[in-house]
């Protein structure tokens, strides 16, 4: 049987660069505003298109088949629908690249780049007692 191997030190752990995590947050913060801005723009456009729709008689209650070809060949929904899914997949990557950072500053022990809350550094030890 093999030895176990020798645990890392955190000083032999590649810390990830401060610049490189607030880079990460800034881009997840802008996929954010702009996932929201362009949910925003296919709720009115949609909103837009079912009253147009309803005066025609076509509504999901009445006449779904119509409905949803409508919908589905409706060229502004689509494009802000687009819209709406690449902003959804930037915040999901930016939100899993700062996760696995995260898990993986947990794993290695390597408190490289968080931020200590209230100013002061946690005690792990403290964290397990009541009172």
């Amino acid at each position: 049987m093999s030895p176990a191997p020798a645990r890392r030190s955190a000083l032999t752990v590649p810390s990830v660069p401060l610049s490189y995590v607030r880079y990460l947050r800034a881009r997840l913060l802008e996929a954010e505003a702009g996932l929201t801005a362009m949910n925003e723009k296919y709720e009115r456009t949609k909103a837009r298109f079912d009253r147009s729709y309803a005066r025609q008689g076509i509504t999901p209650e009445t006449d779904i088949v119509n409905y949803i070809n409508a919908k589905a060949i409706n060229p502004e929904l689509k494009f802000w629908y687009a819209k709406v899914e690449h902003f959804q997949r930037e915040v999901a990557a930016y939100a899993a690249a700062l996760t696995g950072l995260d898990a993986a500053r947990r794993m290695l022990g390597d408190d490289g780049y968080r931020v200590q809350e209230n100013g002061r550094p946690r005690n792990k030890r403290a964290l397990n007692r009541a009172g």
